[in-house]
Formats: C-alpha cells, structure tokens, sequence
C-alpha cells in the first residue's frame, strides 16, 4: 500500500515527461560530424580565397582541385589588372584561359604543368591574350584546340620554356603585337608552329619540328638565333614582305623549302646551316633580299631535285655562291634583284 501511495504521488496528471537522453544517437552524431566537416572545408576555402578577393599579387592554382581553386581564369577575376601579378599552376588544367587588359601579368609553371582546351575547339585558343603588356607564360605545355596561344591587338607576349602541341591550326597566333620566345618547342600542330602578321618578335633557341609548317610570318619584323627547324610537312620557314634575321640555326629535313622568302622580304642568314630539305633549301622569291654571310646550304632538292639555293624568275645571287654554298639556279646579280654576301 505504501508503495502504490508513493508511487501514484510521484506522477501528476498532465505532468511533462521527462526529457529524452539523445546524446549517443548515431543519427545525431554523424550530423554534427558532417556540420564540423563542412565548416573546416568552408574555413579552408576562404583561407586560400582570401588572397584573390584582397587582389593579392601572387597566388598557386593548383588545376587538380575542383573550381574555384582549381581555374586560372577564377584567380584572374579576383585580380587587380595593373599588376604585378603572379600566378603559380600546378597540375592539368582543362580550361581556356581570357587575359584581357592586363599588364605585369606572370604565369608560371610547376613541372608537368598544362593548360589544355575546354571548349572542343569552340574557343579559338587554348590561352587568348587581347590589348595586354608585359604577360609572360613560362615553362608550360599548352595543347589541343585551334591555337594553343593568340596574342593580338597591340599586347606584348613574353615566352619560355613552353611546349605547344596538338593543336588543329596553330602552336601561337601573334597578331599586332609584339612577342619574345626562348627555348620554347612546336611540335605536331596541324597548322604551323608560329604564324604572324604586322608583328615583332624576337625568338631564341626554338624548336619547330614535325607540325605543318615550323612558321608562316607576314608583314612583320623577325629576329631569331639558333632555332632548329625539322621535319615539317612543309616548308621549314615561310616569309612574305617581312625583314627577317636568323642566326647560328639549322634547318633540315622539311619536306617542302627550308626557308620559302617572297613578296619584298629582306633576309639576312649569318652561319645558319639548310640542308637535306625536299625542294630548295632557300628560295628567293618576288622582289626578295638574301644576305648570306658564312653557313651551309648542301643536299637539298631530295624531292624534286631543287637547287640548295634557288631563285624566282627575276631575281639571283652574287658570282661564287655556288662553290661556297652549295648549288644555285641563280643568274648573275641584277639590279632590285637578291643580294648575297659571300663568304
């Protein structure tokens, strides 16, 4: 009796149960681990943003991450345009990259790091730099879509150490513009390795090798040294109305011309080396001015059996060239025609 007495006193009508005990409940639990997770990912992401958003001058975009962290063109956003800036890249990075307007702009490689199209050929270039100064990319490889870098209206574009391959028109479009290279690589584009038009550029130690053509350069001012120019399935070097200046360079195995110079080109080849090319290993064409100086220009015409040295219609070398340099259809020197300085 005082048992049910006491029992029937300790439970009031209507009184509130009491509270449930949730705290080992594995629903619970793993909510408020995925709470504590989400939290450390977002403390993270805006620790490694914070330096875009504060327009930080250097910054790694590490291609292996998903976006944002992982895309050029969310670090440029973020970016004061006047520069300096400078953007480290590390991994595969499955963009195509737009720097407009910038200037003092460094793109810099991690080793292995490249830059490849996105678009399936939709964008015209892999890397498009438009109205820009002083942007330098270095030691990537760029390759896929139509052009793996256009540089154009009026922007300087400083190369080095990069690969351009795998393109279906062009390693590097320089248009209007101005451009240096050194010891940069074209291979296997389906177009040419450099086009230009109504441009300036200096290149050292290049390599162009097995594209369409190694270049096809128009309107435009050239100075190169030591490039190595091979096995294209066409000419190795095309010119027309451009001033032209190669130095200490070889240029074989293409199955075209070695170097095709036409349309009031001015060339001036000290100590190069033109040799085993399938048509003539130069040819001097429409208004052209060749100015040799040293080198050799032997066993070309594979194909076809061209001469080393060979002229158009109206145009022709100086007396000599032949025992110096090779063999020339070239006649006796006319006036507004070729000029060769011998050796």
């Amino acid at each position: 009796m005082w048992t049910a007495v006491r029992f029937t006193s300790q439970i009031q009508p209507n009184a509130p149960l009491p509270a449930e005990d949730h705290s080992s409940s594995p629903i619970l639990t793993n909510t408020r681990d995925e709470r504590r997770t989400t939290v450390r990912r977002l403390t993270v992401l805006l620790l490694v943003c914070l330096p875009l958003f504060a327009n930080a001058a250097n910054v790694t975009v590490n291609c292996n991450l998903p976006a944002p962290l992982g895309k050029i063109n969310i670090a440029l956003k973020y970016m004061n345009p006047a520069g300096p800036n400078t953007i480290t890249v590390i991994g595969t990075c499955k963009e195509n990259v737009y720097i407009q307007g910038f200037d003092r702009l460094t793109l810099i490689a991690k080793p292995g790091a490249v830059i490849t199209d996105a678009s399936g050929g939709q964008q015209w270039a892999v890397v498009y730099i438009s109205d820009s100064r002083r942007i330098s990319i270095q030691g990537f490889t760029i390759s896929g879509g139509n052009v793996g870098v256009r540089c154009e209206n009026f922007s300087l574009c400083r190369f080095s150490g990069n690969t351009f391959t795998g393109t279906a028109q062009r390693g590097v479009d320089i248009n209007d513009s101005d451009a240096t290279f050194s010891g940069d690589i074209f291979q296997n584009n389906s177009g040419q390795g450099i086009f230009a038009q109504s441009s300036h550029f200096t290149a050292a130690y290049l390599t162009l090798q097995n594209n369409q053509s190694g270049t096809f350069i128009m309107w435009s001012t050239v100075i190169g040294n030591n490039w190595t120019v091979s096995n294209n399935a066409q000419d190795g070097i095309f010119v027309a109305a451009t001033n032209f200046q190669l130095i200490d360079s070889n240029v074989y195995g293409n199955a075209w011309n070695g170097i095709d110079a036409v349309d009031l080109s001015d060339l001036s080849l000290p100590n190069d080396t033109v040799t085993g090319n399938g048509y003539d290993g130069v040819y001097i064409g429409d208004t052209t001015k060749v100015a040799f100086n040293g080198g050799r220009y032997t066993g070309n015409g594979l194909v076809w059996g061209a001469p080393d040295i060979g002229c158009g219609e109206h145009y022709a070398l100086a007396d000599g060239i032949a025992g110096i340099y090779g063999n020339t259809n070239c006649p006796v020197p006319q006036v507004a025609a070729a000029q060769v300085k011998a050796k």
